[in-house]
């Protein structure tokens, strides 16, 4: 039995590996291309395939589930052509030993996952995200229109940050209990200081205004200053998520900011949201190896390869859109970002036991 295996893990294997190789290869052409229309003054070609290189390793991970889904019917459709598994199946290999085996390869493609999604992706695509910015002779901004973050009763706004412990352009908006603005401090940068392991920012170059409770604007006072020390929770680190979007960020830093956003009474679902979706991809990409396994000995037991690498693809697509719809809809609805992830995964999860258990 352990050769049987071998053999069916071998075949899917290299299934899976040329599927990888195609994908992965369109994929690159297609954002090279899309990149070096990019191209301009400083950022120049090799610039540009720089920062697809570096943002390549994000987009293996991200095909790695339609990879197990597309390898496994390939791999179990070569198989099924030249009658093997006709062969084992009378000679008393069951079904689910079949899945099994087909499941072994999968987990190596979970494993791989894991690894790039939570400890090189996010790293290189930060990278990148600094490389191009710099090429391009930018500050990194996070938006058009700058950052807001809150710590407790302050409310702060940066243009921009240098992930290396520079902000540009900062507002800090102070108020009370009453929730009456207090103070307004703006400078023009703040740098972060570290001393005895314990980390402050320092703003340059800035003003304070106070607005006595009460008094309106009337009374306010505006007072300069070149240097102020400024104590607030929160690091380079943490402003490094900052950069690139919540679905390029590690499970590790999601979770941590998500946490942050709750503490502060904020609403954390688009990183709650992405961490779930990482989180829950090996049993995806696990489901979506039963749903192949369950298509091969079902309706397409018979079906040519084409049809067979077709459906799955179809499958592939129906399931990412209906994915992509439950995330849409369970930000604009406030929804449970963990039932939003869950269901396209029990949907196949569901559909594949049902066709498995009309083959066996």
């Amino acid at each position: 039995m352990t050769r049987i295996d071998r053999y069916i893990m071998t075949q899917v294997l290299q299934s899976m590996g040329v599927v990888l190789l195609v994908l992965a290869g369109l994929d690159l052409v297609f954002t090279l291309v899309d990149e070096l229309g990019e191209t301009e003054g400083q950022y120049g070609m090799a610039d540009a395939v720089r920062y697809v290189l570096y943002v390549f390793p994000r987009h293996i991970y991200e095909l790695l589930p339609m990879t197990a889904l597309i390898g496994s019917l390939v791999g179990l459709g070569i198989l099924a052509a030249a009658n093997e598994l006709v062969v084992l199946q009378t000679a008393g290999v069951r079904v689910i030993r079949i899945v099994w085996s087909v499941m072994k390869p999968a987990i190596l493609i979970m494993v791989a996952g894991f690894l790039l999604g939570e400890f090189i992706a996010p790293r290189l695509e930060l990278q990148g995200e600094l490389d191009r910015a710099l090429a391009r002779g930018e500050q990194v901004a996070v938006s058009r229109y700058g950052h807001w973050q809150r710590d407790d009763e302050e409310f702060m706004h940066f243009n921009a940050i240098d992930p290396d412990g520079l902000l540009h352009g900062v507002s800090i908006y102070r108020f009370n209990d009453e929730r009456e603005l207090v103070t307004l401090i703006n400078a023009e940068i703040a740098v972060f200081k570290s001393e005895q392991g314990q980390g402050y920012w320092l703003l340059q170059q800035g003003s304070q205004t106070e607005f006595p409770a009460g008094r309106g604007m009337t009374d306010s006072r505006v007072s300069d200053f070149e240097e102020q020390v400024w104590d607030v929770d929160l690091s380079p680190d943490l402003l490094k998520v900052l950069i690139i979007d919540p679905d390029k960020m590690s499970m590790s830093d999601l979770y941590r900011y998500a946490g942050r956003f709750e503490n502060q009474g904020l609403d954390g679902s688009p990183y709650f949201l992405s961490f779930w979706k990482k989180a829950m991809q090996p049993l995806t990409t696990a489901a979506l190896v039963i749903v192949a396994v369950a298509f091969i000995f079902g309706p397409l037991r018979s079906a040519t390869m084409g049809s067979k690498v077709f459906t799955a693809i179809c499958f592939g697509i129906f399931f990412y859109l209906l994915q992509n719809l439950l995330s849409t809809v369970s930000l604009v609805y406030q929804l449970n970002p963990l039932l939003a992830v869950s269901l396209p995964v029990m949907f196949c999860l569901v559909t594949g036991m049902i066709l498995l258990r009309r083959a066996a």
